[in-house]
Protein backbone atom coordinates (compact mmCIF):
# COMPACT_ATOMS: atom_id res chain seq x y z
CA UNK A 1 0.00 0.00 0.00
CA UNK A 2 2.83 2.37 0.92
CA UNK A 3 4.65 1.56 -2.32
CA UNK A 4 1.53 2.35 -4.41
CA UNK A 5 1.07 5.68 -2.62
CA UNK A 6 4.73 6.56 -3.05
CA UNK A 7 4.55 5.59 -6.73
CA UNK A 8 1.42 7.73 -7.20
CA UNK A 9 3.07 10.76 -5.55
CA UNK A 10 6.20 10.23 -7.66
CA UNK A 11 4.16 10.02 -10.91
CA UNK A 12 2.16 13.11 -9.98
CA UNK A 13 5.36 15.03 -9.29
CA UNK A 14 6.87 14.05 -12.66
CA UNK A 15 3.65 14.89 -14.54
CA UNK A 16 3.33 18.32 -12.89
CA UNK A 17 6.99 19.12 -13.66
CA UNK A 18 6.50 18.22 -17.33
CA UNK A 19 3.32 20.31 -17.47
CA UNK A 20 5.08 23.36 -16.02
CA UNK A 21 8.02 22.90 -18.41
CA UNK A 22 5.60 22.75 -21.37
CA UNK A 23 4.17 26.16 -20.38
CA UNK A 24 7.52 27.91 -20.47
CA UNK A 25 8.16 30.20 -23.42
CA UNK A 26 11.25 31.70 -24.99
CA UNK A 27 11.36 35.31 -26.15
CA UNK A 28 14.02 37.63 -27.49
CA UNK A 29 15.00 40.28 -24.95
CA UNK A 30 16.26 42.59 -27.67
CA UNK A 31 13.00 43.25 -29.49
CA UNK A 32 13.77 46.99 -29.33
CA UNK A 33 17.22 46.55 -30.90
CA UNK A 34 19.09 48.25 -28.07
CA UNK A 35 22.01 45.83 -27.88
CA UNK A 36 24.07 46.47 -31.05
CA UNK A 37 27.03 44.32 -31.98
CA UNK A 38 30.60 45.65 -31.90
CA UNK A 39 30.20 47.45 -35.27
CA UNK A 40 26.78 48.83 -34.28
CA UNK A 41 25.01 47.12 -37.20
CA UNK A 42 22.80 44.29 -36.04
CA UNK A 43 21.26 43.63 -32.65
CA UNK A 44 22.78 40.91 -30.52
CA UNK A 45 20.84 37.69 -29.99
CA UNK A 46 19.70 36.84 -26.49
CA UNK A 47 16.88 34.58 -25.32
CA UNK A 48 15.21 34.01 -21.99
CA UNK A 49 13.33 30.86 -20.99
CA UNK A 50 10.50 32.05 -18.74
CA UNK A 51 6.95 31.61 -17.55
CA UNK A 52 4.16 32.77 -19.94
CA UNK A 53 3.00 35.39 -17.42
CA UNK A 54 6.44 36.97 -17.48
CA UNK A 55 6.35 36.97 -21.29
CA UNK A 56 3.15 39.04 -21.27
CA UNK A 57 4.62 41.50 -18.78
CA UNK A 58 7.79 41.77 -20.86
CA UNK A 59 5.78 42.32 -24.04
CA UNK A 60 3.83 45.11 -22.36
CA UNK A 61 7.04 46.83 -21.29
CA UNK A 62 8.47 46.47 -24.78
CA UNK A 63 5.34 48.03 -26.31
CA UNK A 64 5.54 50.90 -23.82
CA UNK A 65 9.18 51.39 -24.76
CA UNK A 66 8.33 51.57 -28.47
CA UNK A 67 6.04 54.53 -27.81
CA UNK A 68 9.08 56.24 -26.35
CA UNK A 69 7.32 58.96 -24.40
CA UNK A 70 7.95 60.53 -21.04
CA UNK A 71 6.98 63.67 -19.18
CA UNK A 72 8.74 66.90 -20.05
CA UNK A 73 7.96 70.37 -21.33
CA UNK A 74 6.70 71.93 -24.55
CA UNK A 75 5.91 75.46 -25.61
CA UNK A 76 2.28 75.94 -26.56
CA UNK A 77 2.13 78.42 -29.41
CA UNK A 78 -1.54 78.20 -30.43
CA UNK A 79 -4.92 77.09 -29.17
CA UNK A 80 -8.34 77.89 -30.56
CA UNK A 81 -11.79 76.43 -30.98
CA UNK A 82 -14.19 77.10 -33.77
CA UNK A 83 -15.12 76.14 -37.28
CA UNK A 84 -11.74 76.59 -38.94
CA UNK A 85 -9.54 76.04 -35.87
CA UNK A 86 -7.99 72.86 -37.27
CA UNK A 87 -6.88 74.61 -40.45
CA UNK A 88 -5.43 77.51 -38.46
CA UNK A 89 -3.57 75.10 -36.16
CA UNK A 90 -2.04 73.25 -39.12
CA UNK A 91 -0.98 76.57 -40.67
CA UNK A 92 0.65 77.68 -37.40
CA UNK A 93 2.56 74.38 -37.22
CA UNK A 94 3.79 74.84 -40.81
CA UNK A 95 4.77 78.45 -40.03
CA UNK A 96 6.72 77.27 -36.99
CA UNK A 97 8.58 74.66 -39.03
CA UNK A 98 9.38 77.13 -41.85
CA UNK A 99 10.10 80.33 -39.90
CA UNK A 100 12.10 79.12 -36.91
CA UNK A 101 15.70 78.05 -37.09
CA UNK A 102 15.30 75.37 -34.42
CA UNK A 103 15.18 71.65 -35.12
CA UNK A 104 12.18 71.26 -32.81
CA UNK A 105 9.00 69.59 -33.97
CA UNK A 106 5.53 71.20 -33.79
CA UNK A 107 2.57 68.96 -32.91
CA UNK A 108 -1.08 69.63 -33.72
CA UNK A 109 -3.64 67.86 -31.58
CA UNK A 110 -7.22 68.18 -30.41
CA UNK A 111 -8.16 68.43 -26.77
CA UNK A 112 -11.87 69.23 -26.56
CA UNK A 113 -12.89 71.89 -27.48
CA UNK A 114 -9.50 73.28 -28.60
CA UNK A 115 -7.05 72.56 -31.37
CA UNK A 116 -3.59 73.12 -29.95
CA UNK A 117 -0.09 73.44 -31.35
CA UNK A 118 2.85 72.61 -29.11
CA UNK A 119 6.47 72.94 -30.10
CA UNK A 120 9.47 71.08 -28.78
CA UNK A 121 10.26 67.97 -26.79
CA UNK A 122 12.18 69.55 -23.92
CA UNK A 123 13.37 67.32 -21.09
CA UNK A 124 13.91 70.22 -18.70
CA UNK A 125 12.18 73.51 -18.01
CA UNK A 126 15.43 75.28 -18.89
CA UNK A 127 15.36 73.84 -22.43
CA UNK A 128 11.73 74.92 -22.78
CA UNK A 129 12.57 78.44 -21.55
CA UNK A 130 15.33 78.74 -24.17
CA UNK A 131 12.93 77.61 -26.90
CA UNK A 132 10.27 80.05 -25.71
CA UNK A 133 12.76 82.95 -25.77
CA UNK A 134 13.75 82.04 -29.34
CA UNK A 135 10.21 81.92 -30.71
CA UNK A 136 8.21 84.44 -28.68
CA UNK A 137 8.85 87.21 -31.24
CA UNK A 138 7.07 85.15 -33.94
CA UNK A 139 4.49 83.63 -31.57
CA UNK A 140 3.54 86.18 -28.91
CA UNK A 141 1.58 84.75 -26.02
CA UNK A 142 3.32 81.37 -26.15
CA UNK A 143 3.80 79.61 -22.82
CA UNK A 144 5.54 76.59 -21.33
CA UNK A 145 3.46 73.57 -20.43
CA UNK A 146 4.32 70.27 -18.76
CA UNK A 147 3.15 67.36 -20.91
CA UNK A 148 4.14 64.04 -22.47
CA UNK A 149 7.01 64.37 -24.91
CA UNK A 150 8.66 62.03 -27.38
CA UNK A 151 12.16 60.85 -26.62
CA UNK A 152 14.76 62.71 -28.66
CA UNK A 153 16.42 60.85 -31.51
CA UNK A 154 19.96 59.88 -30.52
Amino acid sequence: MMAKTLMLVFMTLIFSTLTVEAQRVVFDIDELGIFPDSEGNAPANASVNCDPALKSIGSGLIEAGKKRQSYGYSVQIFFESGVDAQTKAENVAKKFKNDTKSNEEAYVFYEAPYFKVRAGDCRSRLEATRLKKNIEAQFPGCFIIECKISYPQL
